[in-house]
């Protein structure tokens, strides 16, 4: 196996490595995700009490404006009948006293439904609001401790990242270029061995004449099918 072949194996198990640490980054970061959820969706609930405790007592001042208006309605017709009017105007003025009377009691009723389905809010409210003080508690915890993990895998990067420069330095640029290419869209298979005679990335089977240039050849050597950089294992 040529130097160069060997390089880039060493590069490309330094950048397994380094994605390696992606997913222990997102595991740390889980739990933090999932209690922010649950504050934001706390956050969500209060709007939305507020909204509905907002669109109640707009609805009992509609109600209020209903009764009021048909008070006003009930001293006009008083007021035309002790003026004195004509039987016909008399059963008019009854029929429109009785709607009166009856839009007032339903406002009424709609008013007390209203204002007990408004006594049931602040309780909720009250919970949800004791929710999110424990609930950023929590979230100060976790993340301090999202913080200490996330120092530590930075850390772990950083060591790694300093030992793919320092190899970098010692290999032929065309090379890592032409390697960063084929990782691009190949990531932590760009250089793969050969397995079973067939490549360890596509999996489709090579010909002995190929299997013979990657074995005795000092060549860097692709996959015919797939474009990876292949080897043989030792």
């Amino acid at each position: 196996m040529n130097k160069h072949l060997q390089q880039l194996i060493q590069i490309a198990q330094i950048d397994k490595e380094a994605d390696a640490l992606v997913p222990v980054m997102q595991q740390k970061h889980e739990n933090l995700d999932k209690l922010l959820a649950t504050k934001h969706e706390h956050i969500a609930t209060q709007s939305r009490l507020a909204e509905e405790k907002e669109e109640k007592l707009q609805a009992i001042a509609r109600n209020e404006a209903v009764i009021t208006e048909n008070n006003a309605k009930l001293e006009s017709i008083t007021q035309r009948i002790k003026d004195g009017c004509s039987d016909r105007e008399a059963r008019t003025l009854a029929i429109e006293e009785d709607l009166a009377k009856e839009q007032i009691k339903h406002a009424n009723n709609e008013i007390e439904r209203i204002n007990k389905e408004l006594d049931s809010i602040p309780p909720k409210e009250q919970e949800i609001s004791q929710a999110l003080i424990e609930l950023e508690s929590t979230i100060q915890e976790e993340q301090a401790k999202v913080d200490e993990a996330v120092k530590e895998i930075a850390q772990e990067q950083q060591a790694i990242f300093a030992k793919k420069e320092k190899c970098i330095a010692t290999m032929d640029q065309n090379i890592i270029v032409f390697y960063e290419k084929i990782r691009k869209w190949a990531k932590n298979t760009s250089v793969v061995p050969i397995t079973r005679q067939a490549c360890g990335g596509c999996f489709i089977r090579l010909n002995d004449r190929l299997l013979g240039e990657i074995i005795h050849s000092n060549s860097i050597t692709t996959c015919p099918h797939c474009g990876r950089i292949l080897y043989a294992q030792s």
